[in-house]
């Protein structure tokens, strides 16, 4: 069906799964992600059911697992688009093993990956994955006596399908548009990677697209695919005349959603307390420990974690959408559903007053009551309570109540008193406070961005108050510093203190200085924070005005689009840049309609894809307004790199800056 992510990522796996029989499977991180939601949650059982010998992590830094005993043949799954990866990390692999046969599925076409041979004196190849090849070639028959096989396919595995209608894209989860809003060579190959896998998607579907463009690396990004050379050609050959609209949207236009702890939705408060499973940047890892069977003797360190992976829309809906009390109702009901698989079952009152507590007694109970075989029948079920209960009863949980209190302050303050607000200095009383109120530096942060993101650029903050600020922070950033070079790191420091750790700052003076110029580069961060709005005409705010009636509230930026967008009266959109392929199809355009742009909704497929990430909040909010929508309303899809938290906003805005210093 036309419109349908879910078909695309499985073409994408076909193939590749028919390929793997009798061979050893290194695949690497982004890749796995992509498979692990394509299967929901049984990535290995997958590739093992389809002939895998032995699964191997394909990644730089590790050595122990490369050597697959008695397999002939390897098949490598990789997203890499570095040359160094593949001469390093492939080469390791081929040194580790005795392959005849190697099968390299590369995810960025060959006119994107630019590989360079290790051997500059060969004769230059037809194109990187021949030259490729011919390097792995050569260390195959290195080790091996017989003429050795290497096969090369391209396929553009990046989606990632969370549910219907929403999709994250995990080789690119890291990509963040620059604040200040300059393109930097870094983004270079990352944004012809993007643009050829989005191209590749569109291939798929044999579809023209019109692109739309909010934000300036969205803009650099549209451009280059319009005007990318094979789509181009695959939108004057394509005979089917299907269409859709990519809207492109920087995520640094609306910061205060992506950081606001005050989340209707469960998956929101997941995200905030439980950690990501190892190398993942959207699914958590959920303590299994409390279903170990009565009596046993076991360590939760050596218990795989659950996760919330998986193939039913219903489940993820739960997450997604219903707000607490009515998933504590939904997950009670579920508990209750899986225990009436006896003989004569009674049904079982089932109470309103549920509470977190309650849920984890309900999991103990079917634990102890049931056997092994019922257990593993009901484990994803089971994944997803103790995931929610374990959220609810997280030791953070008092710490985000009172940050959302603040957040509601703020909310208040800003739409009330504007540019007279006194937030900055309660604020700045707040942080020579922490300890005593249990906040941490980086939830701070997370707060001052949130701040500067609210008010955007029609709110100024009098010099004064940022001064306060300004040495409330320097004083807590140096306290900080001095804290670190007592503190052993582990793998549990924060992303904050992993960043002072790796200034390597030793010293009372030097600590002040480098303090100094933290707080500077932060309020410039937050300055530039407090503009990105500037040029915008209808989205310049982000919170709606107080009446006598009403108390302001926070209106996101993808809430006022999706609103706009779906308005049947079809209004203007200003902020939102059509890319017209010609001058001449744009006069052309408005001499048959009176317009020179058209509505995005006007083809039958919206993709919204927001680059720098999306929250389940906001992923809610959509679809709630899509649903309440009558049967004309156009396809949906959301999707962004990945799905966020707060702090890790703060990690790729704030502290990869102070990296730099």
């Amino acid at each position: 069906m036309f419109g349908e992510m879910k078909e695309f990522a499985d073409f994408c796996w076909k193939e590749v799964l028919s390929m793997i029989n009798d061979a050893a499977v290194y695949i690497d991180h982004a890749a796995a992600e992509c498979l692990h939601w394509h299967t929901g949650d049984k990535a290995y059982l997958t590739l093992k059911d389809a002939g895998a010998l032995s699964v191997h992590e394909l990644s730089l830094y590790n050595f122990h697992n490369l050597k697959a005993k008695n397999v002939s043949k390897a098949v490598i799954i990789s997203t890499s688009t570095d040359s160094l990866f593949y001469q390093r990390t492939l080469k390791l692999i081929i040194e580790k093993n005795n392959f005849e046969k190697c099968s390299v599925v590369c995810t960025a076409h060959k006119k994107i990956l630019n590989y360079i041979s290790v051997n500059p004196g060969d004769l230059e190849r037809e194109n990187s994955y021949d030259t490729l090849r011919g390097d792995i070639l050569s260390w195959m028959n290195d080790r091996s006596s017989q003429d050795s096989q290497v096969t090369m396919m391209f396929k553009p595995i990046f989606i990632a399908c969370l549910k219907d209608n929403v999709f994250v894209t995990p080789p690119f989860g890291t990509l963040m548009p620059s604040i200040d809003g300059k393109l930097t060579d870094d983004f270079e190959v990352d944004i012809e990677f993007l643009i050829s896998s989005f191209h590749s998607l569109f291939s798929y579907y044999d579809v023209q697209e019109d692109i739309y463009a909010m934000g300036k690396f969205s803009n650099c990004i549209a451009d280059k695919l319009q005007n990318f050379t094979a789509a181009v050609n695959r939108r004057k050959g394509s005979m089917a005349h299907k269409k859709l609209s990519l809207i492109l949207i920087d995520r640094t236009l609306d910061l205060s959603s992506a950081t606001t702890h005050n989340s209707e939705s469960i998956l929101g408060r997941i995200l905030c307390t439980l950690p990501h499973l190892p190398h993942h940047h959207n699914d958590v890892a959920v303590q299994m420990h409390s279903l170990s069977l009565k009596g046993e003797e076991c360590s939760s360190s050596f218990m795989v974690p659950g996760c919330l992976a998986t193939k039913n829309d219903e489940a993820m809906n739960i997450l997604f959408n219903k707000k607490q009390k009515e998933v504590l109702l939904t997950l009670n009901k579920m508990l209750i559903d899986m225990t009436r698989n006896k003989e004569s079952p009674k049904p079982s009152k089932i109470t309103t007053r549920i509470t977190a507590h309650s849920l984890e007694k309900g999991i103990q109970k079917f634990r102890d009551s049931e056997s092994v075989e019922t257990l593993c029948k009901n484990s994803k079920n089971l994944q997803f309570i103790s995931a929610v209960v374990q959220a609810l009863k997280s030791n953070k949980t008092s710490q985000i109540e009172f940050i959302i209190s603040l957040e509601k302050l703020i909310l208040q303050n800003l739409a009330i008193s504007k540019d007279s607000s006194s937030i900055l200095s309660q604020l700045s009383n707040i942080v020579k406070t922490r300890a005593t109120r249990g906040l941490e530096m980086e939830n701070l942060l997370v707060l001052l961005v949130y701040l500067y993101a609210m008010a955007g650029p029609d709110i100024k903050f009098s010099d004064q108050q940022e001064e306060g600020l300004k040495e409330a922070l320097i004083s807590a950033i140096y306290d900080d510093i001095i804290k670190c070079n007592e503190t052993e790191l582990n793998y549990e420091i924060s992303a904050y203190y992993q960043t002072l750790l790796l200034l390597g700052v030793t010293g009372d003076e030097v600590a002040k200085e480098t303090a100094i110029k933290i707080t500077d580069n932060v309020v410039e961060l937050l300055h530039e924070i407090l503009h990105q709005r500037e040029s915008m005409k209808n989205y310049r705010q982000v919170m709606s005005m107080p009446n006598t009636r009403e108390m302001a509230r926070h209106v996101g930026l993808l809430e006022q689009l999706i609103t706009n967008l779906l308005d049947e009266k079809r209004p203007d959109i200003p902020d939102l840049i059509k890319k017209n392929s010609s001058l001449l199809s744009t006069g052309f355009k408005y001499l048959t309609t009176g317009k020179a742009q058209s509505h995005p909704c006007e083809n039958s497929w919206v993709i919204i894809y927001v680059l720098g990430g999306i929250t389940p909040d906001e992923i809610r909010i959509v679809e709630e307004i899509v649903n309440k929508k009558g049967p004309n309303t156009p396809k949906v899809t959301l999707g962004g790199t990945r799905l966020l938290n707060p702090l890790e906003v703060v990690d790729k805005i704030l502290l990869t800056s102070i990296n730099c210093i």
